[in-house]
């Protein structure tokens, strides 16, 4: 059974929200502060969180960044704010989604199935029979979403960071909009958010320097979008 803690200070919300996801057969637990959270987290160990940006004690921003520094696992930011900005703050800091209230119960539930069968171990990605990728001396292995750097260092990759990587990897050498890009990604539901593939891309460049045969991988194309300069080898 997935494990979902839900930050969300709205006791009524978030009593709907962990009744909703125990319909659906997950073992969900919610919290209204940050505080609370973060002692819940270290005794539910969930699969996956639920986080609002406007808490009474912190912002869900600093909660999404300190879990990503800690681990992997998924994280859905759940929002009343429409503003672009809040968006690409909260995928930015490592968020594998953004939705804005209100939502029905259904929606999040398949937005969470989403992110969990792209994270979870057994998934579809899990069973993929090209297991790693190289690159200008970099290795991906995609099923455990970890790069190896030319010198051996190794790093994790965000959901969201690896899916772009693949998006980029399948299709080396090609130029891609920012609209292509966003349908790979996501589909319709991103739509009209050309600055997440910005941000994505600037953090692929922060963990994937260049190289002195190749000093820029991912190339920005003026007026059109990008392309992973380098030849992909798959095995």
């Amino acid at each position: 059974m997935q494990k979902v803690l839900v930050l969300e200070d709205d006791a009524d919300l978030r009593a709907e929200i962990v009744d909703a996801l125990e319909d659906e057969a997950f073992s969900a637990r919610g919290c209204g502060t940050v505080r609370a959270f973060w002692a819940d987290y270290a005794r539910f160990d969930p699969d996956i969180a639920v986080v609002d940006l406007t808490l009474p004690d912190g912002r869900g921003t600093d909660v999404i960044r300190e879990l990503r520094a800690k681990s992997l696992i998924g994280i859905l930011v759940l929002s009343g704010r429409r503003e672009e900005a809040d968006r690409i703050i909260a995928l930015e800091f490592g968020a594998d989604d953004f939705v804005q209230k209100p939502c029905s119960p259904r929606e999040l539930v398949a937005r969470l199935n989403a992110i969990l069968r792209r994270t979870s171990p057994g998934s579809e990605r899990g069973e993929e029979r090209q297991r790693i990728a190289e690159f200008a001396g970099y290795k991906l292995d995609c099923w455990t979403m970890e790069v190896a750097g030319p010198g051996g260092e190794v790093m994790a990759l965000t959901t969201a960071e690896f899916d772009l990587l693949r998006v980029f990897l399948d299709r080396a050498q090609r130029v891609l909009s920012r609209g292509e890009l966003l349908d790979l990604l996501r589909g319709e539901d991103w739509a009209g958010y050309d600055r997440t593939v910005d941000g994505l891309v600037s953090r692929l460049r922060r963990k994937m320097p260049g190289t002195d045969d190749m000093p820029q991988l991912f190339k920005t194309v003026h007026g059109t979008g990008y392309m992973l300069a380098c030849p992909v080898v798959f095995s």
